[in-house]
């Protein structure tokens, strides 16, 4: 069902009361209002965000984000063309549902209020991180989208703009971290399947958050690489803090890459371009990321080649238990790695250096400064971001990598199309045509940091 009509049922449901203003630190009434069904408990709801949501974070849209930037490339059937020449369209994959509905930001919103009625400030901040990673991720793909009156009852809410949403985020993390420094509240405890409720980790992957996003919107506003270097240096201290999908081998627990496989087999193989960028450097991770080929040797394709033979994802990754990464410790260290070496300040390149030790590098980088210093940094973070959709997030702020184009793509893409059942029910969504795939706001460069022409975003 589209969007628009599950946010029409959603409005009918009754709203539970909201808490006193002690507890209302959340900024422009970003998490009031939550439309969510009175009966569901909080551990209820937070088990489906954390099942079902989670699931939406790791699915075909952080498939098909893999796809462009190259860490996979498509193989076989559909995937073929929604890879080079990027034939995906507005029916290509529905809508975003999933991000607003089950799992998504209803369920997080009633999360939310359940914990102001208990008066659980904890519970309260980790909730509100939820939604800053769920509302983020929507902006991020699409760029404007419905927020501020997305369950507020309106059955056609506004797009707001991405850079608008990525300032509401930041009001919203700044109350999480509030909340989550409090003390006051048991939180969720074993029933958080990501920190079994522990606050301080939340409250660092907050920081990562707002390092984020302060980063995605400095390809505008410049001074936000300051204040993204500031967030970093409160985020995530170690890799044990890395914010990670809960998964399993049970039957509905399984990773989503997983069942990928299970289901459409060889239709997505490992990228030619990140495989090659990994064995040229003698990367550790290599096969930590992909297993051997049908050939022996671990081996990626171009873009929309086919080919069944080709590398998928090493054991370790391809299994169903595997917890896919979201927020971590590496992104952070990187962030401050970044923002530091464009203020020309601190001390980028042994930052750089700790996360190639962790990754198992033995020998360090010396003598990169300026320029030389940041795209290696970027193309460090692209390697350690695998299957992680920020990866196209960086490469449309900064074309690192700088991939080429194949089979006649005009460009590769920089945003997801809105899909056909939210324009044909919400008259403020446009149409592909209004709003293509390539957008001169992604990314705002076309050249890369040392003044390379960018190959995949020329006119």
């Amino acid at each position: 069902m589209p969007t628009t009509q599950m946010l029409r049922l959603a409005a009918l449901i009754p709203m539970t009361a909201a808490m006193a203003a002690c507890l209302d630190l959340s900024g422009p009434g970003l998490d009031s209002n939550p439309n969510s069904p009175s009966k569901a408990t909080a551990n209820q709801l937070l088990a489906s965000v954390q099942g079902f949501g989670m699931a939406q974070l790791t699915g075909d849209y952080n498939r098909l984000a893999s796809v462009y930037v190259q860490h996979m490339a498509g193989a076989g059937r559909q995937w073929l063309t929604l890879d080079a020449p990027y034939l995906n369209d507005e029916g290509s994959f529905g809508t975003w549902n999933g991000y607003y509905t089950g799992g998504g930001l209803i369920d997080i919103r009633g999360l939310q209020s359940q914990a102001r009625t208990a008066g659980d400030r904890v519970y309260l901040g980790i909730g509100q991180v939820l939604e800053a990673l769920f509302v983020g991720t929507l902006a991020d793909f699409w760029g404007d989208i419905p927020y501020r009156e997305a369950l507020g009852g309106s059955t056609t809410p506004r797009l707001d703009p991405q850079l608008q949403v990525y300032g509401d985020i930041q009001v919203l993390l700044d109350s999480a971290i509030a909340n989550l420094s409090s003390g006051t509240g048991a939180g969720p405890g074993a029933v958080d399947l990501i920190y079994g409720g522990d606050a301080s980790s939340w409250r660092r992957a907050a920081n990562t958050l707002k390092a984020r996003y302060f980063l995605h919107a400095a390809r505008t506003r410049n001074g936000d690489y300051a204040l993204a270097a500031a967030a970093a240096a409160q985020g995530i201290q170690s890799s044990a803090g890395d914010l990670r999908t809960y998964q399993s081998a049970n039957v509905g627990e399984e990773n989503q890459w997983f069942q990928f496989r299970r289901g459409r087999g060889t239709d997505i193989a490992a990228g030619q371009f990140i495989v090659n960028l990994m064995q040229g450097r003698g990367d550790p991770r290599l096969t930590q990321y992909f297993g051997p080929s049908g050939q022996g040797p671990i081996r990626g394709v171009p873009p929309n080649t086919e080919d069944e033979t080709a590398s998928w994802l090493s054991a370790t990754r391809g299994a169903a238990g595997f917890r896919q990464p979201l927020v971590t410790w590496a992104e952070n260290q990187l962030i401050l790695a970044e923002a530091q070496v464009r203020s020309g300040s601190g001390t980028p390149l042994a930052l750089l250096n700790d996360v190639r030790t962790a990754a198992g590098y033995t020998t360090p980088l010396t003598g990169l400064t300026g320029n030389a210093l940041l795209e290696e940094i970027l193309l460090e973070k692209y390697i350690a971001l695998f299957q992680n959709p920020e990866a196209w997030s960086d490469y449309r702020r900064t074309c690192i990598p700088n991939l080429q184009l194949f089979n006649g793509a005009v460009r590769i893409p920089t945003r997801f199309i809105y899909g056909a059942d939210e324009r044909q029910t919400n008259s403020n969504v446009p149409s592909p045509n209004a709003v293509p795939r390539y957008m001169t706001a992604f990314p705002r460069n076309t050249t890369t940091p040392t003044g390379a022409v960018c190959a995949g975003q020329q006119p």
